[in-house]
């Protein structure tokens, strides 16, 4: 093996913060190094050896977000949406964005709802619009409803099971 190619594989296994140019390149890298979520368990650790002021960090992100490669919750959690960010499973029976999400509404009691919608989305790292993608194809599917009362409700059959 030439050493430009050894050189390169060992470049490839480095830390990316490391090597990258730019302080957006720097924050990017050291958020996908923390598992692509920021909330306020992780901020302060995640971004402390960046040497950024609250100022240039929000400027960041929401330059991350205005080029949809960021989304950020209700509740302040801070996810990228990057190539390097899939969602990481949740369950290890659900591995699909849609399957996941039916797992976890089933745990929460088959229902989403205006008390616990901000919970489920942030636990399924899912930006508003992919989760009314996944709502509307389960609504297709048959497999859920909406209440008069705006309720989002699986009728899955562990769901019905457990009427």
């Amino acid at each position: 093996m030439k050493l430009s190619h050894i050189l390169l594989a060992a470049c490839m296994f480095a830390p990316l913060a490391a090597h990258a140019e730019t302080p957006k390149d720097r924050t990017v890298a050291v958020i996908e190094e923390a598992g692509c979520v920021l909330d306020a368990s992780n901020v302060n650790e995640v971004l402390d050896g960046l040497g950024l002021s609250d100022e240039e960090f929000r400027v960041i992100g929401e330059e991350l977000v205005a080029e949809g490669l960021a989304d950020v919750s209700e509740m302040g959690v801070f996810r990228l949406t990057s190539p390097n960010c899939p969602s990481a499973p949740l369950n290890a029976h659900a591995g699909t964005p849609k399957d996941r999400t039916v797992a976890v509404i089933e745990e929460a009691g088959c229902v989403l709802d205006r008390s616990n919608i901000n919970e489920i989305l942030d636990g399924l790292a899912l930006s508003d619009e992919e989760f009314r993608a996944i709502g509307e194809e389960l609504i297709a599917d048959g497999l859920a409803e909406v209440s008069e009362m705006g309720a989002f409700k699986l009728t899955t059959p562990f769901c019905a099971s457990a009427e």
